[in-house]
This record gives structure tokens, sequence and C-alpha cells, in this order.
């Protein structure tokens, strides 16, 4: 229920976000839908007057519904004469100290005429204490100038307040500093329209609000080494880290060796093209992890280049969803780790489930990417392929869902 929750606040801000609602069936009943925003953290207050979004949504993902409303000073709020259909999903979305936060989308029960929505809210900290990585995937792969590295963190908060950081003069400060090696060059980031992450002398900040709750954070960067054989690559997380996996595709001629690394047999991406999993237990801030590269790095690597997609209203929704592609240049890390933890994989809990932290994210990513996008600062190609990319994988998750 959870992964559902999460998707249908995705979608709000998916393509078909930029479809304009369609007209109201005037036969369909009305009835009053009201709810409390509560402070989840120990003694936070609710502030009063805060601005509201009422949403609602078919099981097609078309939205059907969207109300403005304000929250009295006890915190609930009330929205009458809305229109109401139990076909419908509907949730409630605010903003409190610039951190979005929204309550689970809810269906109507069978011949209500009245719905109750919970908003969670949650003071702020800039400590990062209650961090875990709950997964960390690294893929390496063949780039001219040497060596692409993809990083993606799945991130937990299990504390009971946001992680952020405070306005300075300039720029937002965060407390989720992330390194990177010394040598790494062509830096760049997946969700960075809106300049989300920030460059520090040893790596980078996330400047993006992390909330309570496991996988609510989620982090891809990218990067080339120069590469010898023979040369180190070193890890040293900044909080506890569950479990590391490494991903080699075939024919780039490298392997990886280090001690407490185990090697999974090669698996099929599904494009023929085969990779290699190494895997790493937990590892906790102060140790560290150093592996040995060795073999010829291929000049070049057979990468797949995604299909372009164009608007919705002009082509159809590729089924070739899950093979990556190139971004800027760049392998699309983010495809090939939901490669290995689809279904099938060799833990199928972990591969159903582990996705999700991104979900919530996503929720600001896309936000951010639309906004890119009015803004003119954005390849028109590259945003309707990103958009038309995570609408599929939200349609295909909710299938997954629903059949499980």
């Amino acid at each position: 229920m959870k992964r559902l929750n999460i998707l249908l606040i995705v979608l709000v801000w998916l393509g078909l976000a930029a479809v304009p609602l369609l007209a109201q069936d005037e036969s369909l009943p009305t009835g009053v839908i009201s709810g409390q925003i509560t402070n989840m953290t120990p003694e936070g207050v609710v502030p009063a007057g805060l601005d509201l979004m009422l949403h609602a949504w078919d099981r097609d993902f078309n939205e059907k519904l969207m109300l403005e409303g304000q929250s009295t000073a006890e915190g609930t709020f009330q929205f009458d004469d809305v229109l109401l259909n139990q076909d419908w999903f509907y949730a409630v979305m605010l903003t409190v100290d610039n951190v979005l936060y929204f309550s689970d989308p809810t269906p109507l029960a069978a011949e209500a005429s009245t719905l109750n929505l919970q908003v969670p809210i949650y003071d702020k900290t800039t400590s990062t204490a209650a961090v875990q990585v709950e997964r960390q995937h690294i893929f390496f792969d063949a780039a001219q100038g040497g060596l692409l590295v993809g990083e993606i963190y799945i991130l937990s908060n299990l504390g009971d307040r946001t992680i952020a950081g405070s306005n300075g003069e300039d720029t937002l400060l965060s407390p989720l500093q992330f390194a990177l090696p010394a040598a790494a060059a062509n830096v760049t980031f997946e969700g960075d329209e809106n300049g989300r992450y920030l460059r520090t002398p040893d790596g980078f900040v996330d400047t993006s609000p992390m909330r309570p709750g496991e996988g609510t954070g989620q982090v891809v960067v990218r990067y080339v080494l120069l590469y010898e054989d023979g040369m180190t690559y070193t890890l040293a997380p900044n909080w506890p880290t569950n479990g590391i996996n490494f991903l080699v595709p075939e024919g780039i001629g490298i392997a990886l060796a280090g001690d407490g690394l185990s090697v999974e047999e090669t698996r099929d991406m599904g494009d023929g093209r085969q990779v290699a999993i190494y895997n790493y237990g937990s590892i906790q801030p102060g140790e560290s992890l150093s592996l040995t590269l060795t073999g010829e790095l291929a000049v070049t690597a057979a990468i797949p280049t995604a299909e372009i997609i164009e608007a919705p209203e002009s082509a159809p929704i590729s089924k070739n969803w899950a093979i990556g592609g190139m971004i800027a240049g760049l392998f699309l890390i983010g495809t090939a780790v939901w490669w290995y933890l689809r279904p099938g994989a060799e833990d199928e809990e972990e591969a159903l489930t582990e996705p999700d932290g991104s979900f919530d994210e996503l929720v600001l990513q896309i936000a951010q990417l639309d906004a890119a996008h009015e803004q003119g600062n954005l390849d028109e190609t590259m945003y309707w392929q990103q958009r038309n990319n995570l609408r599929q994988q939200a349609q295909s998750i909710l299938a997954q869902t629903e059949a499980g």
C-alpha cells in the first residue's frame, strides 16, 4: 500500500499534470473532504493558515480535481461540495518551511459522502545522525576520457524531523554531505535542473530536504576517472550503509577485487548486454572499502541508446523503458539499478520494495523538471524522454502492486 500511496503523489507531477483537467461530470454527487494536519515531531506545532491543495486522480492517473483551501488555527481543514467518485483517489498537499508534505491518496468508501485525510508534517533539523544508506549501487563503464562511474544512494531518515539546511546569504546550506574521489571529472547529477546539488572541495551536497521514513531520499551522481590497470577505488561512507552493489558490464575489459567482496553470476540486462554483479556487506562511518580494478579498459563500450520519445500527444509510450539510455552523453545509471532490482532478481522482496525510496523524492524532482522546462532551461527532447520514462516506471510498479 505504501508503494501505491507514494506513487499516486508522484503522478501529480508526471506528464498527465501538463494536460488540462477534463470537464467534470456534473451528475456526480458532492460531499465533504476534511482532515487534520499533525506535527509528528514531539512537541512540534502546526502553523495556522497553511495553504492547501486537494487533488483527485482516476485509476488511469488522469487528474480529475484540484481545489485550493486553507487550514484553521487548530490544523484542521475542510473542502465542501467536492465531486465524489469511488474510482478516484484523493489527497491533500501543503508546504511548510519550504518542505512539501502530503496525505496518503485515499479512495472513497462505498456509498460514502465524506472522507477524512491525515497530513503528517515534521520540524526541521540539520543533524544527520538518523541517516542510513539502505543500499548503495555503483556502476562502472567505459567512457571517452576514462572510467565512467555512477553512484546511487538510497537513503532513509530514521528520525522524527525533516533533515534540511538553513538559508544562507547566497545559497541553501545542507548537512547532507557526500564525498567524491579527488580526481573525479565531468561530475553530473540526476534531478539537478534547479541546482539541487552543489559541489564542495571534497564532493557535493544535496540541498533537497529529506523527510522521515525508509527510503525517502535518493541521490544519483556520475563522474569520470582516469583509468590505470591496478588502480584503487576507495569508499568511505559518511553514514551507516547496509550494503553495496557494484555493476560491471561485459566487454569493458575490467574486473574488481577486494576484501569482503563477493561475486554473483553474470546477468542479462534485458537487451543482450551482460553485467557482472559484485556485492559487499554493511560498512560503518570511519571504515573504508578499497577495490582494485584490473584489466585493459575498452576505448568505447556498447552502451545501448534509448528510443527518442516524443511528447505524449504525438507518440505512444515505449515498451523498452527498462533499458538505459544516453543522458548528457552519460549512461543513465538509474535504469541499470532498476534492472538489478526488478522482479526476478536474486532477492525478490528487496527487488519489489527498495526502489520505493525514490518515489517520495520524485515529487520534487519532477516539479523541478517541469519548472526547468517552463523556464526554457531544458532541451525539449530530453524533457519528454525523462518525463515519459518516469511515467512508464510508475505505471509498471502500480501494475506490480495490484498483481501482488
